[in-house]
């Protein structure tokens, strides 16, 4: 049995249409605050036609998935499109501001396990290596908007009339190419997955452009005035360190990351430009000690608070919540009212109140637990890989605020990228590198069983493929 020629031709489509997704997640910050200002709101939304057609082309050739965690998606999404057609009566809604909040909760997920389906090693490893490429121009970047003032235009907002996050003093958080900070967070904690993953495996990445990852990393953290960003590369490293352990035969090359990052360090510790980025954070950290939110409840303030509030607002908001996407930017600007709610698990009750939301935020946490599980399961085959991307995305499927567009994309995509990473570098995958079969082939290789190359057990349903 082989793939039909055409799905495997639809397949390709599908897997181009994801590197374009991931492209557009790069410069979408750049178009909406640089070169076309004025449809910033347009360019905002300028991966959901994209998304759609990634899903039409995934049905096609039969990778859509179709499995439990999609069913069971697909039973809140339900719950939430119901709410969201009766706030239109109940609470006289905005079709536009109602959309957003739909597409907010619905919209991307799925691609997770699109991602998975039709992404193998090769791909893997190629956006990693372009990522990598990035990475020096990003920061960079970072470095020359934060001796810039805020006012300049390099350091512009996508919002009209809005500003750039401040750190300490005048100087801003640099969003590089970004719409704001939170763009370099997750460009980082899985840069520092690739570079770590390529430390502890000689043959992913040429030696030269780990090192530059490691640089690079460094260089933003030293200037990016942001917590998150240091706790989610923190994370990954730490992560890292345990996979080495785990392993055994990674050891080596956990040391040698660790030898390279205290010598580049100490190196980039002698720029003057970065020793003021390091005292901007130093002093916004202990800032915040006098407030008592540092060191350890870091971790604490930004994911304890979200969930005790969450059951607080339970108690306060109707069954079903207060009205899909009722507190999103676009409600703000169509009924001049700002929702008092900041974190995302109380963001999601205020919106759709305690049945729905708690079912919505327990499949989230189910699944980024089963994203860092599918990681650890994957060592026993000496995969780091995979656990790596899981820690690079786990903590934000959690937690994080995918009502941010630039967020809910990272996750779709990095969740995707550690399910396909768990089944093509296992110890048998590794030994394949350079004869594994590509979709592109004209004569794939002979399945198994009768279903298309790239559905794997994260991935199922569907016809068979024709013989």
């Amino acid at each position: 049995m082989t793939a039909h020629p055409e799905d495997q031709k639809d397949i390709a489509i599908t897997r181009r249409l994801i590197w374009l997704y991931c492209f557009t997640w790069l410069i979408e910050g750049a178009l909406r605050k640089w070169i076309f200002p004025n449809y910033s709101l347009q360019f905002l939304l300028i991966r959901d036609p994209l998304v759609l057609m990634i899903y039409w082309w995934a049905i096609r050739a039969r990778v859509f998935p179709n499995n439990g965690w999609m069913k069971a998606f697909w039973s809140i999404s339900g719950a939430i499109a119901v709410q969201a057609f009766f706030n239109l009566f109940s609470i006289g809604g905005s079709v536009a501001v109602i959309a957003f909040g739909f597409r907010t909760f619905v919209l991307h997920l799925p691609l997770i396990w699109v991602v998975a389906a039709v992404f193998g090693r090769k791909d893997i490893l190629a956006l990693g290596k372009w990522w990598l490429y990035f990475a020096p121009f990003i920061a960079i970047l970072m470095v020359i908007q934060f001796e810039l003032p805020g006012d300049h235009w390099l350091n512009a907002a996508s919002l009209k009339g809005g500003s750039q996050i401040g750190s300490v003093g005048f100087k801003i958080r640099p969003p590089a190419i970004f719409s704001f900070i939170t763009g370099p967070i997750h460009f980082f904690a899985l840069c520092a997955a690739f570079t770590i993953a390529g430390f502890l495996k000689r043959d992913y990445f040429p030696r030269w452009l780990v090192l530059v990852g490691v640089v690079s990393t460094l260089v933003a953290m030293s200037v990016s005035g942001s917590r998150a960003l240091v706790l989610g590369v923190v994370v990954v490293a730490a992560v890292g360190a345990m996979a080495s352990l785990r392993t055994g035969k990674s050891a080596g090359g956990a040391i040698a990351l660790a030898i390279v990052v205290l010598a580049v360090g100490a190196f980039l510790s002698r720029f003057q430009v970065l020793q003021e980025g390091q005292a901007a954070f130093e002093e916004r950290w202990s800032s915040s000690e006098e407030s008592g939110d540092s060191g350890g409840t870091v971790i604490a303030g930004r994911y304890g608070r979200s969930f005790t509030s969450a059951f607080e607002w339970a108690k306060r908001v109707p069954l079903f919540g207060l009205g899909v996407g009722i507190s999103s930017n676009l409600a703000t600007e169509h009924k001049n009212f700002e929702a008092p709610v900041e974190q995302e698990w109380e963001r999601v009750i205020y919106e759709i109140g305690p049945i729905t939301g708690f079912l919505y935020l327990a499949f989230r946490a189910a699944l980024s637990f089963k994203v860092f599980s599918s990681g650890y399961t994957a060592l026993r085959s000496n995969n780091s890989m995979c656990i790596l991307l899981g820690a690079a995305c786990a903590l934000d499927l959690l937690n994080n605020n995918l009502r941010q567009v630039t967020t809910c994309g990272y996750v779709s995509i990095c969740a995707g990228l550690c399910f396909a990473a768990f089944k093509a570098f296992s110890t048998d995958s590794a030994s394949t590198n350079t004869s594994e079969p590509s979709h592109l082939d004209p004569q794939p290789a002979p399945l198994e069983k009768p279903r298309i190359r790239g559905r794997g057990p994260l991935a199922v349903g569907g016809k068979p493929a024709a013989s």
